[in-house]
């Protein structure tokens, strides 16, 4: 969660919506929602934005994922309700706010996939909001962009951050050492680790 800051205009809300593989371990993931607000933070100050706050949504408790979210939750829903939350309260003016989807490269190539997303609601996430993409080593996302038409249509609104220093810890890797009985110890943050611990979770296969 990015902390707030002094509004001034172009301010920037940001989303972070968790697809399932980042939500089961993200103190390991290869990429969590914590670094990804820093590199989509800088990104934007660097654009002149200035980034007031970040929102994570955590993913349906149908994923398994142990969110703690009973309902499922639209992206587009989440967005609209903080763009109107801030407004209706007076924080910030609907004119100087926008309010941002940040992801990896994998969400967005799942914009493309026949049936994981409505279109229409694709449509309105790039062309209203505007995406943040945390691009990975491995994906193409000039690719993934160019050969869809809504993804196309609204390149100027998706904003890609190359990972400088990439971090090759893979959440699976680290689930299947806890599964194994192996230590995790300095791959994820001890609060973690304790988490883990307490909870009794990824000691059967079924959870990984």
């Amino acid at each position: 969660m990015i902390p707030a800051m002094e509004v001034s205009p172009g301010e920037v809300m940001l989303l972070f919506r968790l697809p399932p593989p980042v939500s089961k371990l993200a103190g390991g993931n290869r990429n969590s929602p914590e670094k990804r607000s820093e590199l989509a933070r800088d990104a934007l100050n660097s654009e002149g934005y200035c980034v007031i706050g970040g929102y994570l949504s955590p993913v349906n408790d149908a994923y398994k994922k142990r969110a703690k979210q009973s309902r499922y939750q639209r992206t587009l829903t989440v967005l609209d309700r903080i763009k109107s939350s801030l407004c209706e309260r007076g924080f910030i003016s609907r004119e100087s706010l926008k309010v941002m989807l940040v992801c990896g490269s994998d969400l967005l190539e799942s914009f493309s996939i026949p049936g994981a997303w409505i279109r229409e609601q694709v449509q309105a996430i790039c062309r209203d909001y505007g995406v943040v993409c945390i691009h990975r080593e491995g994906k193409g996302i000039e690719r993934i962009i160019s050969e869809d038409d809504i993804l196309n249509e609204n390149k100027e609104n998706i904003k890609v951050v190359d990972e400088l220093v990439p971090n090759q810890i893979s959440s699976t890797r680290v689930r299947e050492c806890i599964l194994r009985g192996l230590s995790v110890k300095y791959l994820t943050a001890d609060e973690v680790i304790d988490y883990i611990a307490q909870q009794n979770l990824y000691l059967y296969s079924n959870d990984i």
